[in-house]
């Protein structure tokens, strides 16, 4: 299935702008190659670039410069590399600034992907995280500052007060959590329609956090209701991380909160052959930002060898978000003809290409007639 999830909102026939934050360390050496795979499929796109972290700070005196906020709100969408610290505000601003409410993150294994699991071949399914709230961004402070509440008539509810430590508060709205559910609902009608089981899974620990997680449960149910044709399942969140390895193949579209959807991401990419390979697109009413869900990899920095795979499959969703859903998954396929082919395939993938030569061949699978698109999964 093509990766386009989600359209731009108001697309029109002006040319679509694209604000380009390469972002820290090892991150630049993936998104300029993107950028010129993404110019190849889409001219019409115009990518502006700014500028964040280390060299914002020495050309503008801080990370996140007015002239980077300027770009990022003329532009529709942004395409961001990945943060190693520097950047932080940034991305800050891309999430909680510019309400980018929800979060997709895909877990699809290829052949040629290097999975540690016995039958990747299962492992197929979105995730859908809440992008706003829970435990992020971070509310917390001195464990003293809950005094009032430590005369709970239930004793393990009366923090400890008298203690030294820390508190942090976990904040879930109905609003945030019916458009989450909502957006799940939708993701799993559009794969319904392709084949797909069109099953929404929730993971909560409702079993201990009745308040939070299940009141989180009870509004997916209910929101699931309203659409007849989907099915509905809900696991603690321990028993659907177990599942996630032991039965992925039950999966098509889960639905988790912000802390849950950040630590099971990762078990998810981890499952099909790491960070490297998994894409990340976050999108809010008006606007989106499409990255990688690996870090800025300072230990790869200036070597060449980073894995491009997750910063362009981020960028397939990115052209299908600007309407060039065809485009999109000509940029799949030829991804995943290289992978299939395995004559290029960086380090962390048991390979010895480089960053570029992995892109070149990537290029070279778009122009060969070999890679033709579906039209019936768009």
């Amino acid at each position: 299935m093509s990766l386009a999830y989600f359209q731009h909102p108001e697309l029109s026939a002006k040319p679509s702008t694209v604000c380009v934050i390469a972002g820290d360390d090892a991150a630049p050496e993936v998104m300029r190659p993107t950028v010129e795979v993404l110019r190849l499929l889409a001219s019409s796109i115009r990518f502006v670039e700014a500028t964040s972290g280390r060299e914002a700070i020495e050309r503008y005196g801080q990370a996140f410069p007015d002239e980077t906020r300027e770009a990022i709100d003329s532009a529709d969408c942004t395409l961001f590399g990945a943060s190693g610290g520097p950047s932080r505000s940034v991305l800050w601003y891309l999430r909680w600034g510019k309400q980018t409410s929800v979060n997709i993150r895909p877990a699809r294994w290829y052949p040629g992907y290097r999975s540690p699991m016995l039958h990747p071949e299962c492992i197929d399914y979105i995730i859908v995280r809440d992008n706003l709230e829970g435990m992020y961004p971070p509310r917390e402070g001195d464990i003293t500052e809950l005094t009032a509440l430590s005369s709970s008539d239930l004793w393990w509810q009366a923090p400890p007060v008298g203690k030294e430590g820390a508190y942090a508060v976990r904040i879930c709205t109905d609003e945030q959590m019916r458009r989450v559910a909502v957006a799940a609902c939708e993701l799993a009608l559009r794969r319904q329609a392709v084949g797909y089981p069109g099953c929404v899974t929730l993971g909560a620990k409702y079993s201990i956090l009745p308040r939070t997680d299940g009141r989180f449960r009870a509004l997916v149910a209910e929101t699931v209701r309203t659409y007849p044709s989907l099915s509905y399942q809900e696991y603690l969140i321990d028993d659907l991380a177990r599942r996630m390895i032991a039965a992925p193949e039950t999966l098509d579209v889960v639905v988790l909160s912000n802390e849950h959807g950040d630590i099971l991401a990762d078990v998810a990419s981890g499952s099909i052959g790491g960070l490297g390979l998994s894409p990340s697109a976050c999108y809010g009413a008006s606007y989106a930002y499409f990255e990688p869900v690996h870090g800025s990899a300072p230990d790869l920095a200036g070597k060449g060898t980073i894995n491009p795979t997750a910063m362009l499959l981020s960028g397939a969703m990115l052209l299908a978000y600007l309407g060039f859903s065809q485009q999109a998954q000509q940029l799949e396929l030829a991804i995943e003809q290289v992978y299939r082919e395995e004559a290029t395939l960086t380090c962390d993938q048991g390979g010895n290409a480089s960053t570029m030569e992995f892109v070149e061949a990537v290029k070279v699978c778009l122009i060969d007639c070999s890679v033709t698109v579906n039209e019936s999964t768009i």
